[in-house]
C-alpha cells in the first residue's frame, strides 16, 4: 500500500537519476490516470523528447511486470544509451491497477491502457512496440489500432494469432488411453484460448488473436522478428516427433510474421528458448536498436 502511495505522488513528476542503469539519463517513473479512476505505471529511461525517437515501448509477457524486472532493466539501461525506451505494467501487475472488474480483457484493451498512459506521461511517438509472447500479440493489436503512433514493431518469440489453432491441428485424433502429456496438450489447447480464467490476466485469448488478425500490413515501417531457437519445444512433454513437428509449425509461423513488411527482418536466437528476455538479453538488446536502426533509415 505504501508502494502504490509513493507511486502515485510521482504521477506526474519526471525525475533526473543517476546510478547503475543508465549514467545521468533523463528518466520518468510513474502512475499515470488512464480513465475510470485506473492508473497505469510507466518507467521511461533514455533521452529527452524529441532527441531519441523513436520511443521503444516494452510490453512485456504474461503475468510479467517489467518495470522492476531486473532483465528488462538492463536491457532498457542498454537501449536507452541509444533512444528513449519506456516499460510499462499491464493492468492489475506490478505498480499498475487492476483491471476494471465484470468483462474479461482483451490486446485491445491492453493497448488502449498503454496508448493513454503514453498519453498521459506526455511521451510522444512514433512508438517502436518491442512485445514479447503474449506482449507481441498486445503490440500487434496497438499497431493495427493506432497506425499513425507506430514506428514498427520487434516480436520476441511472439504470440502468433494463429499458433494455438495451428497446433492444435497437428495432434492426433483422440484415443483411449492415448500418453497423459498428449491428452493435457489438447486440452489445454482447446479450452486456453476461451477460458480467460486459465490465464493470470484474465485475457480473452481468442477475442485477442481475431484483433490481431486485423493487422494486414504495416506498411515500409520496419518489423524485426527475434525468434526463440528451433531447439525449444513451445508445447513441452510431447514425444517426438511430434514436438519437433509442432516446433517446425512455429518457426513456420514466425516466418509469417515477415509479411508484415517488405521491410521486414528476422533474426534467430541459437540456443535460448521461449524467455529470451531472461535467457539471452544480449540478443533481445540487439534486436531492439536493429529495429531502432530501420526506424530511422530514411526511406526513399
Amino acid at each position: 500500500m505504501a508502494m502504490r502511495r509513493m507511486f502515485a505522488l510521482a504521477a506526474v513528476m519526471p525525475a533526473i537519476v543517476s546510478g547503475t542503469l543508465a549514467g545521468s539519463a533523463l528518466a520518468q517513473d510513474g502512475r499515470f490516470d488512464v480513465g475510470g479512476g485506473r492508473m497505469i505505471r510507466l518507467f521511461c529511461l533514455g533521452p529527452g523528447q524529441g532527441q531519441g525517437a523513436p520511443t521503444v515501448v516494452v510490453d512485456a509477457g504474461m503475468g510479467m511486470a517489467p518495470v522492476e524486472d531486473e532483465a528488462w532493466r538492463r536491457i532498457a539501461a542498454r537501449v536507452s544509451q541509444t533512444t528513449r525506451v519506456c516499460l510499462y505494467d499491464r493492468a492489475g501487475l506490478g505498480g499498475s491497477d487492476p483491471a476494471p472488474a465484470g468483462e474479461p480483457r482483451t490486446s485491445a484493451d491492453a493497448a488502449a491502457d498503454l496508448e493513454a498512459a503514453l498519453r498521459a506521461a506526455r511521451i510522444a511517438p512514433p512508438f517502436l512496440l518491442a512485445g514479447h509472447s503474449i506482449g507481441g500479440l498486445h503490440a500487434q493489436v496497438f499497431a493495427a489500432r493506432y497506425p499513425e503512433e507506430t514506428a514498427g514493431l520487434v516480436l520476441i518469440s511472439s504470440t502468433h494469432p494463429d499458433q494455438m489453432e495451428a497446433w492444435l491441428a497437428r495432434l492426433p485424433a483422440a484415443t483411449p488411453g492415448e500418453p497423459k502429456p498428449l491428452s493435457d496438450a489438447r486440452g489445454f489447447l482447446t479450452r486456453m484460448p476461451r477460458d480467460p480464467s486459465l490465464n493470470p490476466e484474465n485475457l480473452d485469448v481468442a477475442a485477442s488473436n481475431g484483433q490481431a488478425r486485423e493487422l494486414r500490413s504495416l506498411g515500409d515501417k520496419p518489423v524485426v522478428v527475434a525468434t526463440h531457437s528451433p531447439k525449444w519445444r513451445m508445447v513441452p512433454d510431447l514425444p517426438e516427433p511430434l514436438s519437433v513437428e509442432l516446433e517446425a509449425v512455429t518457426q513456420d509461423l514466425q516466418k509469417g510474421f515477415l509479411a508484415l513488411s517488405p521491410r521486414a527482418t528476422q533474426v534467430i536466437a541459437p540456443s535460448a528458448g521461449h524467455g529470451l528476455p531472461h535467457e539471452d538479453p544480449g540478443f533481445v538488446t540487439e534486436a531492439i536498436l536493429g529495429g531502432v536502426r530501420a526506424a530511422r533509415e530514411r526511406r526513399p
